[in-house]
């Protein structure tokens, strides 16, 4: 098994399911079918929960990895949240100041009002709430995930510093993790009550637990037959995501976690993974943060009522493509200019 590998496919499924997954939403939202079929495309567009899922296993699981050979310290905490931020910031500070600047000049969502506080909590990745609510949503939505994993590497950073990081650090963060979700009942921020009441948090964890077990894991799933159960529970947690009516209430969200997690464990123990969808890892950090301007053209599109139904399906799958092609482009031309020339960042460990 090549891990690198097996991570990079798993990036890329992760980050196709949320395109896919924005995609279902503006045409559910403009268009009805009617009768079950409406319910099913209602309910895939949950399975971009179930990617975001993934992405946060393999966080976990990756910093465990990169750092499980390291010394704690003070030096070495730092040289941490540096490498982390160097990953994630530059290209999100270059999609993120290219949404505000459409915006800004009147192109885009004219409707909406930020006010500074929200462009600098955006810009910096602080949890901020909207006019929306209890949604913690910056400028460019999709990065609400990036605002967990920054704090996800600030308390890892906090394991390195004390030399904590390794197999006694899961359980350390657990109960971190458990106590600010019981705090946030207490506090009377609704910032902190919406951030820290989320649940996702946790798979961070299982992401460094499968890293510490994993050779133990690899023994327990290597046979075709553990294989082909896990294929089986996979495909029975789809089956209730896309069937599944209102009546699970916030249980749902439960289901989601267990398909992240044994659709994880089902590609990472695969002997050999190959395709396009492996190419799509290596660019699924553009793609996902680029993904949402593409969603936006096709928005414009199915808001004008012009299109029929079979239409705007065939402009649905057009989105896509042309989703992944752009996440492609921005691979390529920044990203990889911008971040994998710098030898303090590998992409194998991002």
């Amino acid at each position: 098994m090549k891990t690198n590998e097996n991570i990079q496919y798993l990036r890329g499924a992760a980050a196709l399911s949320v395109v896919m997954a924005h995609t279902l939403s503006t045409f559910t939202e403009f268009k009805d079918v009617g009768g079950f079929m409406s319910v099913i495309l209602n309910n895939l567009v949950l399975v971009g929960q179930v990617g975001v899922g993934v992405f946060f296993i393999i966080s976990g699981y990756i910093m465990s990895m990169t750092t499980v050979n390291k010394t704690g310290g003070g030096e070495n905490a730092g040289k941490f949240i540096f490498k982390r931020a160097v990953r994630i910031y530059p290209i999100y500070f270059i999609w993120t100041s290219v949404l505000i600047g459409l915006w800004y000049f009147g192109f885009i969502l004219k409707s909406h009002e930020y006010t500074s506080g929200k462009i600098i909590a955006s810009y910096l990745l602080l949890p901020y709430i909207s006019f929306k609510g209890d949604v913690i949503d910056p400028i460019l939505r999709q990065g609400w995930t990036l605002i967990y994993e920054a704090f996800y590497y600030l308390a890892f950073a906090g394991l390195i510093l004390f030399d904590k990081h390794r197999k006694r650090g899961i359980y350390i963060l657990t109960a971190f993790f458990i106590l600010l979700n019981i705090l946030s009942e207490f506090v009377t921020s609704p910032t902190a009550q919406s951030f820290f009441s989320i649940h996702d948090i946790y798979l961070f964890v299982v992401g460094m637990l499968i890293f510490q077990y994993q050779h133990r894991l690899l023994q327990a799933i290597k046979t075709k037959a553990s294989r082909w159960l896990l294929l089986l529970l996979f495909c029975v947690l789809l089956a209730t995501i896309t069937l599944k009516d209102a009546a699970m209430g916030d249980y749902a969200q439960y289901v989601h976690y267990l398909a992240a997690i044994v659709f994880f464990l089902y590609i990472f123990t695969a002997r050999q993974v190959s395709g396009w969808v492996l190419e799509i890892g290596n660019s699924s950090y553009s793609l996902y943060l680029t993904h949402g301007f593409v969603a936006m053209a096709y928005t414009v599109l199915a808001r004008s009522g012009r299109f029929g139904t079979p239409m705007l399906i065939v402009l649905g799958v057009v989105t896509f493509m042309v989703a992944v092609i752009v996440g492609e482009i921005s691979y390529r031309l920044i990203e990889r200019r911008l971040i994998f020339k710098r030898s303090t960042v590998a992409p194998a460990a991002s």
